[in-house]
């Protein structure tokens, strides 16, 4: 723990803020502290959402007059529940097929490569969008947890051939070493090479791969958003506009990629509505990168201390095997 400060400081903070938001019914208003129309003290109107920030509304409120501070609180959850479920399913499953793959199905690599390669040449985004538009473009009535659950599955699955290519290169890598082929000569099983050799490497670059995910689908979670492609997908209202038209998309989850994307347009005349937005998605990415830069640095150094570790194995059995032929009586 003491060598990883960083990254326990990280996730505490993420486990924080999703705590804090997961206890929003205690203390947060059922409407986010709603108010649309702004009074004088003879009770004249003299303004209308949107609202800078202020005391009252810390970070201004949006064109449906709610407040971003408590709106940002509640989506938390949403964001953070979705970011781990998505990272940990990509990792866990990528991973364990990678490692199948590997080692016990060598001859499928070349097939599942193939099959799979243009997913390295394809944006992620437009496969993401593609498989979403069913359920995100307009109100559809279907269940929120119904929507979100088909989105988590086709975040996984964008991802799911990239993080297999990598496990089996790795592996690969491995595979190569001197140490692996010189387990597998003196007759060590597959699962014995897995536990021995190739484990102690892939639990610490999977801790990796996890962080690196979670930056991943932050990032990607903000791109849909972009494109009104929200989380749990969108309100059946929508946002207010005195404009004609149909209403304009409004998350139905409050999660932060949708809060992006329904407001990106009004950006310039109202910035604080996005900016804030941005600052909790930076404060994710920042907490998030630190952990990873804490990990690559430790991986490199943990790498050369296990190669060290069997290095200085190897060359005490060498000098037991020496000292045992000294006393041997044909070399006397």
């Amino acid at each position: 723990m003491k060598n990883y400060k960083k990254t326990f400081i990280g996730f505490a903070l993420i486990l924080f803020l999703f705590f804090v938001s997961l206890a929003y019914p205690l203390y947060g208003d059922e409407e986010y502290n709603e108010e649309f129309f702004l009074y004088d003290e003879q009770g004249q109107v003299i303004g209308k959402a949107p609202t800078p920030p202020t005391f009252d509304h810390l970070l201004g409120t949006d064109r449906n007059g709610n407040d971003m501070m408590y709106i940002h609180l509640y989506g938390a959850k949403f964001t953070i529940a979705a970011t781990f479920v998505i990272t940990l399913f990509r990792v866990a499953t990528g991973v364990l097929t990678g490692i199948i793959i590997s080692i016990w199905m060598p001859r499928m690599k070349i097939y599942f490569k193939d099959f799979f390669l243009g997913f390295r040449y394809v944006p992620a985004l437009i496969i993401a969008l593609f498989l979403m538009f069913p359920v995100t473009y307009k109100y559809t009535g279907i269940p929120v947890w119904t929507a979100a659950a088909y989105q988590i599955g086709v975040l996984i699955l964008v991802a799911f051939p990239a993080v297999v290519l990598l496990t089996i290169d790795f592996i690969e890598e491995l595979q190569s070493k001197s140490f692996v082929v010189s387990s597998y000569l003196m007759g060590g099983s597959r699962f014995h090479v897995l536990k021995k050799h190739i484990w102690p490497f892939l639990r610490t670059i999977g801790l990796l791969m996890i962080v690196q995910q979670m930056l991943s689908t932050i990032i990607i979670m903000m791109h849909l958003g972009i494109f009104n492609v929200f989380l749990g997908g969108q309100t059946k209202g929508g946002i207010f506009s005195p404009d004609p038209g149909p209403p304009k998309p409004e998350t139905l989850s409050n999660e932060w990629g949708g809060l992006i994307g329904q407001n990106f347009k009004v950006m310039i005349q109202y910035p604080w509505i996005v900016l804030s937005t941005m600052f909790f998605f930076f404060f994710l990415i920042a907490v998030t990168n630190m952990m990873k830069k804490e990990l690559e640095g430790h991986l490199a150094y943990e790498s050369i201390d296990f190669i060290g570790k069997i290095k200085k194995k190897k060359e005490k059995k060498t000098l037991l095997k020496e000292e045992t032929l000294s006393i041997l009586p044909f070399n006397l």
